[in-house]
């Protein structure tokens, strides 16, 4: 009786979607900032001597993205937990509590759509860069690593190909890589982001359902505290009529 008592009170589908966000979330903040690391630090500062401020804050913004979606997986675990079998019926079964619980679960619900439409945005603009990485792997394996034409000789790879222009005035450099040393380093930099901000988009679209998993189980939730206060109600009927 107590171990089906206990999986009578486990919230399967919160707890699935919780499983799912977090491992989203794993994916998203480990591997996302990984990618931004190597595309700073490796390709800008080492190689090209730019430091990019606003590089090194996403990845700061991503670490709380992590926190944040993290802390609120858990309450709604939690709301989840409380709103599952006996627990669901001893808590709500009063009408101030059943109401209370109704409108926690409706903002729960508010702050979750706000949530998965924020990161569908984040899950479109995580795909630009894997379109980027394409088209530079590309260019290191024709015109760097297979140069099968006289014109490649001399080869140089400029930021300015990508539309990115460094303000000379501050003493950057701005000569291109011609070095083979540093056009290996450079593919060597890709060849190893690339794959991380595939794992990050991965990452955003386990997040997005999770999410959406969330939806359906509050949903689910704020019906069964519904008629989980009014089967309480019936209840209390029944009784006082097998009184009198």
């Amino acid at each position: 009786m107590g171990c089906e008592d206990c999986l009578g009170r486990t919230p399967y589908g919160s707890l699935i979607a919780t499983i799912t966000l977090c491992l989203g979330v794993g994916l998203f903040c480990g591997t996302g900032y990984y990618a931004m690391e190597l595309m700073h630090t490796g390709i800008f500062v080492r190689l090209y001597g730019v430091y990019i401020s606003w590089l090194k804050t996403i990845q700061v913004v991503f670490l709380i993205f992590g926190i944040t979606m993290g802390l609120f997986s858990m309450v709604i675990l939690l709301f989840g937990f409380l709103s599952t079998g006996l627990t669901r019926e001893n808590i709500y079964s009063s009408f101030k509590c059943a109401v209370g619980g109704r409108v926690w679960a409706v903002c729960l619900m508010v702050i979750t759509y706000i949530l998965n439409t924020a990161w569908l945005a984040i899950t479109f603009l995580c795909a630009m860069p894997i379109i980027v990485y394409i088209m530079v792997r590309s260019i290191c394996k024709h015109e760097i690593e297979l140069r099968d034409y006289w014109y490649l000789d001399n080869y140089c790879l400029n930021l300015t190909r990508f539309g990115i222009y460094i303000n000379t005035t501050q003493g950057y450099l701005v000569e291109g890589l011609c070095d083979e040393i540093d056009l290996s380093q450079f593919c060597e930099y890709v060849y190893d982001a690339g794959p991380m901000f595939c794992f990050a988009f991965s990452g955003s679209c386990f997040i997005v359902l999770g999410l959406m998993m969330y939806l359906v189980a509050l949903s689910t939730n704020y019906e069964r505290i519904k008629s989980s206060k009014e089967l309480t109600e019936y209840r209390s009927v029944v009784d006082l009529a097998d009184i009198k």
